[in-house]
């Protein structure tokens, strides 16, 4: 887990980072040994805990054109095989919790599995969506062909002959679990979610293998980069039962799928630009396409990771916070958005009349939902793993929850779309008629949260108080601009 050299790369990767300054970075990192702890190596900084440089790789190798519907496919298959390659892990171990009789740690899996075959049907989806723009008679994806595939497969299969075997000698009555109990049964837990996994598995793997192949003269292991995209996944583990890999893989496909919507949103402020609104919505158009899949990777690390699972991994996470995304929460929710919500305003003053206005503008409302719907769907992790009391982020914040909602409510005010559009705009960050309920006395969220908080604090007071390690600042900087 060489989160050193890591650094490393993302130095040697930036543009904007001088020769000078990436080996005086190497040889200061080359002298010091990475930040341990007894489950492994603890993250230097977002880039190197997420293994971006592998995910930048994999979409660097690919051989189609970009923001084309061909790059739009290669992205959604590339997360597949992220996902599956998490469905490999999952099963092998849910399989070994079956060996062992640990339902209860089986389980657990297998909500994690359920939740990976969701995020895979939204995917295939997406990739059936996008398939319905190209030519008939284009040859279908080969799904069964991908590595990640041919891991998945025999993880399956090795996982069914486990739990067939057990029922087979008796060491579960299937039909009275299913017959007689229900979700507080740890057995039934484990059935209901082989078989809604079993039915997602039909939809999403019949959806790929109807959707269109991209480059068919090219293997995809090589469309793909596998290698890369296998390396991501498996680069950084840490010992014992944890969902740190999960944690990573939920983060990892987000990150590779707005890296095309960064695109073709340039793409889109680039063409309105130069007069060609047609060509500004055709880019918009795939962006849209890829909101479903980044927004659904939020859900399974909300409803499945505990706050317990979640302190297992933390101090791996090292000073990181998922606002370090420079792709995310700097391309696209502040530089990106501002340069096309000024574009917008100016064709609405020239070019009132032309015919796909509307349309772009339909975009515009549509880019502004999906980013503060991840805001607010993401303020969940902070609630759910570090609770309130004044519980301190990794990066110091002296309230991880106040701290993120914060962010939205700020974005909410300075909102570009708002700013620049002539019509009343409701304010995103606009009180709901229950907040003043859940915010008092009476609601149970204070309770849950308190609780949280005193977990938390309790378990991490190297955080809580900035000792050892944590003493450090954090070293991540705002990076410049991305300006179209």
């Amino acid at each position: 887990m060489d989160l050193t050299t890591a650094a490393d790369r993302t130095a040697a990767h930036d543009p904007h980072t001088p020769h000078h300054a990436t080996t005086a970075t190497a040889a200061a990192e080359a002298s010091e040994a990475s930040a341990r702890n007894e489950r492994g190596v603890i993250a230097e900084h977002y880039y190197a805990l997420q293994s971006l440089r592998a995910i930048e790789d994999a979409r660097a190798e690919t051989t189609v054109e970009p923001v084309t519907p061909e790059a739009l496919l290669v992205g959604l298959y590339q997360s597949a095989e992220i996902a599956l390659h998490n469905l490999s892990d999952l099963l092998d171990r849910a399989s070994g919790h079956l060996e062992r009789r640990d339902v209860d740690r089986c389980v657990t899996a297998l909500h994690w599995v359920r939740s990976f075959h969701r995020v895979l049907v939204r995917l295939s989806v997406a990739a059936l969506r996008v398939s319905g723009g190209l030519r008939d008679d284009t040859p279908r994806w080969d799904v069964e062909a991908t590595p990640a595939f041919a891991e998945f497969a025999p993880a399956l299969r090795r996982f069914d002959r486990q739990l067939t075997t057990l029922a087979e000698q008796g060491g579960v009555d299937v039909d009275r679990v299913i017959a007689e109990r229900g979700l507080e049964d740890s057995w039934f837990g484990v059935l209901h979610c082989v078989r809604v996994a079993n039915h997602d598995a039909r939809v999403w793997s019949s959806n790929l293998a109807k959707s269109a192949h991209p480059a068919p003269d090219v293997a995809p292991e090589k469309l793909l980069a596998s290698g890369r995209l296998r390396h991501a996944v498996h680069e950084h583990h840490l010992a014992g039962d944890t969902y740190f890999t999960q944690f990573r893989a939920l983060h990892q496909i987000p990150e590779l799928l707005v890296r095309e919507i960064n695109d073709r949103i340039e793409s889109a402020i680039l063409s309105a630009r130069e007069g060609d609104v047609a060509l500004a919505v055709d880019a918009l158009d795939g962006a849209a396409e890829l909101f479903d899949p980044v927004e659904v990777c939020l859900p399974p690390i909300v409803d499945n990771l505990s706050t317990h699972d979640y302190h297992q991994i933390r101090e791996n996470l090292g000073l990181t916070s998922g606002s370090h995304s420079v792709s995310m929460r700097f391309h696209l929710f502040t530089d990106l958005y501002e340069q096309f919500a000024q574009e917008l305003a100016r064709l609405r003053a020239e070019n009132a009349g032309h015919p796909l206005l509307s349309r772009l503008e339909r975009h515009g409302v549509g880019l502004r939902v999906f980013i503060f719907a991840w805001r607010d769907m993401h303020l969940h992790l902070p609630r759910n793993n570090l609770g309130g009391m004044e519980t301190k982020s990794l990066t110091g914040a002296p309230d991880a929850i106040r701290t993120v909602r914060k962010m939205r409510d700020n974005a909410a005010q300075s909102d570009a779309m708002a700013r620049h559009d002539v019509a009343e705009h409701v304010p995103m960050s606009t009180a709901g008629p229950l907040i003043g309920y859940l915010d008092g006395p009476e609601s149970s969220d204070g309770m849950l949260l308190a609780a949280t908080g005193a977990s938390t604090q309790t378990n991490f007071r190297d955080v809580q108080e900035r000792r050892d390690f944590f003493s450090q600042a954090c070293p991540f900087a705002r990076p410049p601009r991305r300006v179209v």
